[in-house]
């Protein structure tokens, strides 16, 4: 029956996808190891143990580690945090990110705190919702004009 699964050539049809998955990133491997940096680009970045203030990369992988800023294609992340994200799909389990931009947001866990995503599924909990953030800035906007209307001054 394990045959069944596999190619003539006996390879595992997943390492094939992966393979030319990784084939498609242009740019360097960069693999950031218990260690601090200021800004990473690459094509695949792998980080571990570390953190960095901004990253830029087309799929990354995060396991323990923070990032202020990250703009990837494809996140993974685990047990990680992150400032804010921009990517196409990004995939987190048990990790915080403080503001979410993704065409898929996949959550194990996880917390964000402002999310705006095309499709999300898993388990999420977001702070503030698009909706909650309107309805705070008008409720914001009709307590200062009420403030400004009540300590105006009168002319003489």
């Amino acid at each position: 029956m394990a045959e069944e699964s596999q190619n003539p050539n006996g390879k595992n049809p997943l390492d094939e996808v992966a393979d030319d998955l990784s084939a498609g990133l242009t740019g360097e491997t960069v693999d950031v190891r218990d260690s601090s940096v200021e800004e990473v680009q690459g094509g695949q970045i792998k980080m571990n143990n570390s953190a960095a203030r901004s990253l830029r990369a087309q799929a990354m992988d995060m396991r323990e580690s923070a990032v202020a800023m990250a703009q990837v294609d494809s996140l993974e992340m685990h047990e990680s945090a992150a400032g804010g994200v921009i990517g196409k799909s990004v995939s987190t389990h048990g990790g915080v990110i403080g503001i979410g931009v993704a065409e898929r947001f996949h959550a194990s866990d996880a917390t964000v705190g402002l999310l705006v995503a095309g499709e999300v599924e898993g388990n999420v909990k977001v702070l503030l919702t698009p909706g909650a953030a309107a309805a705070f800035g008008a409720a914001f906007a009709v307590a200062l004009t009420l403030l400004r209307l009540l300590f105006r001054r009168k002319p003489k």
